[in-house]
């Protein structure tokens, strides 16, 4: 899988911490995704490309992505990015290091 990650210069909020986090679960919800929909389809998970944006948690699956891998996540994805972005609420203090967290 390829993540592309949207600029993270001039947000000073974001610690490399909450960006191994998000990267984390942006690929846990990846693979989620293709066991429950395609397990067959999970060996072609190199092809998938994603777009995050540090700034706010958003992520969106690239046109890059072949059919029907592309459509499958497009439609899965629904309800990740709230999740994300309240996890990484700029009001929200320091966290200790968790994956669970998200």
């Amino acid at each position: 899988m390829k993540i592309n990650w949207k600029s993270t210069e001039g947000s000073n909020k974001t610690t490399p911490l909450q960006l191994l986090n998000l990267e984390y679960a942006v690929q846990l919800q990846v693979i989620k995704i293709l066991i429950k929909e395609v397990e067959h389809l999970v060996q072609y998970q190199s092809l998938i490309v994603v777009e995050v944006d540090p700034k706010n948690g958003a992520v969106a699956i690239n046109e890059e992505t072949p059919e029907p891998l592309f459509s499958i996540l497009q439609r899965n994805f629904h309800g990740f990015d709230s999740k994300v972005e309240k996890a990484f609420s700029i009001g929200e203090k320091e966290k200790l290091p968790s994956f669970i967290s998200i």
